[in-house]
């Protein structure tokens, strides 16, 4: 306890020189000293919203000589809790982490201390931490803290719903998004779209899982609860199995093989249920350029693989050239019995090369250097090997024009496994000479094995007129920053003259103090007017005052080495500036200009004044405003806040230095850097499609007042398959009705074995007919015209149901539907994984199915992994405006809303043209690909421009803001096989 009471005594004491950190009594007479200390020296908790809770991290340090202990914490205000710990032992130099808790239950700032009670004897490193938070209300409440998905097999999807609530009494805005390792494998309708939510409102969003890959699957959902608030989090974890087969591994890596040999690999297949699968071997379906090869498939009797036997199959991987290839990919033809669901695939990945050495970059261009005067680039040596490897030798050969040279003598150095070096060459122009060309020969040595690696060398000489430049600032003065914080200055080197310059190199002198660092600037030649500028970082490790030195040199006779002194002080005083570096980042110069906020913090246990605060720059890019008049005086805890607004005029590195003097020598430093540049464009490339698959699935109406829309439907086959037969697609057919349960009966029956009650499973359930049409199906009009009469003995039209039944286990892999009597009524080997799929329902009654629309989009999209262009969904139904028709009973409005949210075709059940509405949608389903994602959002929608094979298409396309694509008119597509280019100028 004497520890800490010190702490408050010589808290009080020090009140005077608060901005300087406080005196410690001397240890030169005192044996090992214990010397406690918490980070961060504030904790900012932020905005939290009401009844939500927030936790941040606090370190517990001992940064003394002998062992203390921490006994507990306590906080000054209600609302904001240490969660329990028990008490624990720090040694010399040892951390330890708690957990501090922001649990806001009224709306309105919250500031207080954390107090820490140890036995230490305090070296007023504080005890006590500030903390503050802002309670806000909340716009949206997330009442799901986690959506388990369980053990999900390959390629099927599993669906839980997140369920969110607004306890407001106006419209809040949400806007979701899915992030982390996994979030290509957990999809929803809503994600990345800003909508509103009702006041009141309690809301079930879907989320879908679709394990692509074998293994456990995390990702997790952000949600905007509100204004300013860190988002809610809500955790997305399955399992992706494969039923209950063991594959290892599940990716192949081949690392680095030499250029015509071959390496090869095997993959385990077992067992582990307890009934037999069936197993036929494995075939790749992406060979990475032609390198990859099945060597072996061992097959056992009968194609069965009986419980707790394992098979091998053997790959290979042949490169044709240096470098990585393309991912490829084997699918193992394993499968339970009676199911045609997708048999695991194993990813295999490998490069090309003479070693498993990497050498970068593989061509150095000088650029002009000045005669009289040299250039050092650096090439990295990388050791990408299982096993150390030996840098033998180093060879330079110059071709001419030049010198190029080593940095540093070729001697044999050993690289471990995943380590690298650099390689200094230094480039020297001949007077006269002009162009140099060169080459460096990099030679290692694995066991007796050999290789060696070239880096094409090149540089120009020129004579350059005496270098006329400006250097700021004279000296680099970081001033008071706290231990462990960061800021960045810059020294920057102008071309005042009017001629061009010559800058061999920017960098920090050896000797310089480690807390200073920086990234090398290499040679260039500035015209009249352009400057560069090297960032140097100050982070002090301690309490002590730091020094450097930055040196250039440029084209001059007797000023051609400038230097800079570097300085800077790492304080522990409780006085503080967050952030201590703002970084603005990358600006366009026809963006707006961009504004933060600093923050300037007593942490002191009595006042402290603030004499002034000043901004030091080279240019006006940067301005401070809403600074308080000074001198300020801030009472303990106080805090006042300014505001720095970054508006470049030209393109480069911009920097500023925001100095708080606290009197008495104390110079507080924060630093502003920003980056700006002209207005850049960008362009997507595609190339479309060629030899589409494509699974159509109709779903028709079999109520009683559907018998003539049956037979138009099924007399206009020959229009429908139009595009289809142009095209060459491989295309699967199946119907299946909008009934879920057998018909009670009545005035008609039904045919196709099922009653009426399809329940997804594809017409006709008997078998009576072939249920998938395809290319080589007989007869495929008179198979597609009977398959259409599905009758009109049901009532109850639930079509959305009927689709997600139809593609959803137990019926989407299975060949029977084990729920049933009939045989071989399950839809297995309909949808294909590769085939785009194209849903379309007919019917003359609004859909009555047990789920909310964005459910089934979130879940047929989320079959075909969220890519836009490989799902379509169209409708013949009941319109909008019934008065256009009159012998449809309801508009279709759920079809409707499902068919335009993926662009599909939307026709009148009341077409008095069944060939043309048909042929809209077989332009649809099985034409060439329409629409283009664009990975950005442009800047500008009309400044897009798109190109097919090199040609600009100036017409025919429009850009749908909706998807933020690129959709081309219908029967305007490109063809097959050609080369799209979408070139757009970027947003701010």
């Amino acid at each position: 306890m004497w520890g800490r009471r010190w702490c408050f005594l010589a808290a009080w004491a020090c009140v005077a020189a608060a901005a300087a950190g406080c005196d410690r009594p001397s240890s030169s007479n005192r044996g090992a000293r214990t010397a406690f200390a918490a980070r961060p020296e504030v904790l900012e908790f932020g905005p939290a919203a009401l009844g939500s809770a927030k936790t941040v991290k606090l370190k517990l340090a001992n940064e003394g000589r002998a062992t203390l202990r921490v006994e507990g914490a306590t906080v000054s205000v209600p609302n904001v809790e240490v969660l329990p710990f028990e008490p624990f032992t720090l040694s010399a130099g040892g951390e330890h982490e708690v957990e501090v808790r922001f649990s806001p239950d009224v709306e309105g700032a919250v500031q207080g201390v954390v107090e820490i009670f140890t036995d230490a004897e305090s070296d007023g490193k504080g005890s006590q931490v500030a903390f503050s938070g802002q309670g806000v209300k909340a716009w949206v409440e997330v009442k799901s803290q986690a959506l388990e998905f369980g053990n999900v097999q390959l390629d099927t999807v599993e669906i839980r719903n997140l369920v969110l609530h607004n306890p407001t009494k106006v419209a809040s805005p949400v806007r979701l998004e899915v992030v982390g390792a996994d979030a290509d494998l957990f999809s929803s309708s809503v994600s990345h779209k800003d909508v509103m939510l009702e006041a009141g409102q309690d809301w079930a969003i879907p989320f879908a899982f679709k394990p692509t890959r074998l293994g456990t699957a995390m990702a997790e959902v952000r949600v905007a609860v509100c204004e300013g608030c860190a988002p809610a989090v809500v955790a997305l974890t399955g399992m992706g199995i494969a039923s209950q087969l063991e594959i290892s591994p599940v990716r192949v890596d081949f690392g680095r093989v030499a250029v015509g040999a071959t390496a090869e690999e095997r993959i385990m297949v077992r067992n582990q249920g307890t009934e037999p699968m069936s197993y036929t071997g494995a075939n790749l379906i992406a060979n990475g350029n032609g390198t990859f090869r099945v060597v072996s498939a061992q097959v056992p009797p009968n194609n069965t693989l009986k419980p707790g036997e394992s098979a091998e199959v053997r790959v290979a991987f042949s490169p044709l050239a240096q470098g990585q290839v393309p991912e490829g990919r084997v699918e193992i033809q394993v499968r339970a019995a009676n199911s045609t669901a997708p048999g695991p695939k194993v990813a295999m990945v490998g490069a090309g090369g003479s070693s498993c050495i990497a050498v970068q970059p593989r061509l150095v261009n000088f650029g002009e250097v000045a005669e009289g005067m040299s250039a050092t680039r650096q090439v990295e040596v990388i050791n990408r090997c299982r096993e150390q490897v030996l840098l033998s030798d180093l060879n330079l050969n110059t071709t001419r024009g030049g010198f190029f040279t080593l940095a540093q003598a070729p001697a044999s150095q050993p690289l471990e496994p995943g380590s690298s070096t650099l390689v200094g060459i230094t480039f020297t122009p001949r007077s006269g000479a002009g162009e140099a060309v060169g080459q460096l020969a990099v030679t290692t040595r694995l066991g007796t094995a050999v290789a060696t690696d070239g880096v094409a060398l090149s540089g120009v000489g020129k004579v350059f007129p005496p270098c006329q430049y400006a250097l700021s600032p004279q000296a680099l003065d970081f001033g008071q920053v706290p231990v462990g914080a960061e800021v960045v200055l810059g020294v920057s080197l102008r071309n005042t003259g009017s001629s061009a310059c010559y800058l061999a190199s920017m960098q920090l002198a050896t000797g310089t103090d480690e807390v200073f660092t920086s990234s090398r600037v290499e040679n260039r030649v500035l015209q009249p007017g352009q400057h560069a500028t090297m960032l140097v970082r100050f982070k002090p490790e301690a309490e002590a005052s730091y020094g450097g030195l930055a040196e250039t040199w440029v084209n001059h006779p007797t000023y051609g080495h400038p230097t800079v002194v570097v300085q800077g002080k790492g304080v522990q005083g409780c006085f503080a500036v967050q952030p201590t570096h703002l970084a603005f980042g990358l600006t366009k110069l026809t963006c707006e200009p961009r504004t933060r906020e600093l923050v300037a913090y007593n942490n002191c246990v009595g006042p402290v004044t603030v004499h002034g605060m000043t901004v030091e720059r080279v240019s006006q890019e940067f301005q401070v405003t809403d600074a308080p008049a000074f001198p300020l005086t801030l009472a303990a805890g106080a805090q006042f806040r300014v505001t720095a607004k970054y508006d470049p005029v030209d393109e480069g590195v911009d920097l500023a230095a925001l100095r708080f003097d606290l009197g008495q020598g104390s110079l507080y430093t924060a630093s502003l850097v920003g980056e700006a540049s002209e207005n850049t464009d960008k362009t997507d490339t595609f190339l479309q499609e060629s030899g589409a698959k494509v699974d159509v699935l109709f779903v028709i109406d079999n109520s009683g007042s559907m018998m003539e829309e049956q037979q138009s439907l099924g007399a206009n086959f020959a229009a429908f398959m139009s595009s289809a037969l142009e095209s060459d697609v491989d295309y699967h057919i199946g119907v299946t009705t909008t009934g879920l349960d057998p018909s009670s009966g009545g005035w008609s029956q039904c045919p196709g074995g099922a009653e009426g009650g399809e329940n997804g499973r594809l017409f006709p359930v008997n078998g009576s007919a072939p249920r998938v049409i395809t290319p080589l199906t007989a007869n495929a009009a008179s198979v597609f015209a009977h398959n259409t009469q599905v009758g009109v003995c049901h009532w109850n039209e639930q079509g959305l149901d009927g689709a997600y039944r139809a593609l959803s286990e137990p019926l989407m892999h299975s060949v029977d539907d084990p729920r049933t009597p009939q045989a071989s009524d399950g839809n297995g080997g309909f949808l294909r994984s590769d085939a785009r799929l194209a849903l379309i329902f007919v019917s003359d009654e609004e859909d009555f199915s047990s789920q909310p629309v964005s459910f089934y989009e979130t879940y047929f999209k989320s079959l075909k992994d969220n890519d836009s262009s490989k799902l379509s969904v169209s409708a013949i139904v009941g319109p909008r405006d019934l008065s256009s028709c009159a012998t449809a009973s309801s508009s279709g409005s759920r079809y409707i809303q499902l068919a335009e949210a993926t662009g599909g075709v939307v026709e009148s059940i009341c077409t008095p043209n069944w060939a043309s509405s048909l042929k809209k949608l077989s332009d649809s389903t099985f034409g060439p690909k329409r629409s283009f994602p664009l990975s950005d959002v442009p800047a500008d929608p009309a400044a897009i421009t798109v190109r097919v094979n090199g040609v600009e298409v100036a017409s025919q396309w429009r850009y749908d803001a909706a998807t933020n694509s690129v959709l081309f008119d219908m029967g305007a597509a490109p063809p097959p096989g050609a080369f799209v280019e979408v070139n757009y100028p970027l947003g701010c």
